[in-house]
């Protein structure tokens, strides 16, 4: 698993990918976005925190659920985004352990069929678990 950076709209973007070689080139598939901070550590750290807000805002609502339909609704609509949001979390730290772990000790999962993307994604840059490492492939569009 490598984590590779996308420039968008001149904006870089970072994800955990896992390569699989091809007869016909390389492909990638997404395992986990991490958006604009290139280490999984202090993402997973970000989305814990927002875990707790979103956690302490229902709490503040529940009281006033049986008042409003309006509120009930919101309630639904928060509970259905911390059930997300823990998934998320718990993808994150799998995959975190899993790049920490030895190649040999990794899964190799189903590859799937995740094309590089194309469009208006101006470079690609592939970086080592090590964020701080310079980058080891390029591919221009």
């Amino acid at each position: 698993m490598q984590i590779r950076e996308i420039i968008i709209g001149g904006q870089a973007s970072y994800e955990i990918v896992e390569e699989i070689h091809h007869a016909t080139g390389t492909k990638y598939r997404v395992i986990v976005s991490l958006g604009t901070d290139s280490d999984p550590e202090d993402v997973r750290c970000r989305r814990q925190s927002d875990l707790l807000g979103l956690g302490r805002s229902l709490e503040r609502l529940i009281p006033l659920r049986d008042a409003d339909p309006g509120i009930a609704r919101k309630c639904n609509s928060m509970a259905n985004r911390i059930d997300r949001e823990r998934n998320k979390i718990a993808q994150l730290t799998s995959t975190i352990e899993q790049m920490a772990a030895p190649p040999s000790v990794a899964s190799q999962s189903n590859p799937g069929d995740g094309l590089l993307p194309r469009g208006n994604v101006k470079r690609l840059r592939l970086v080592p678990g090590n964020p701080s490492d310079e980058a080891n492939k390029y591919r221009v569009d």
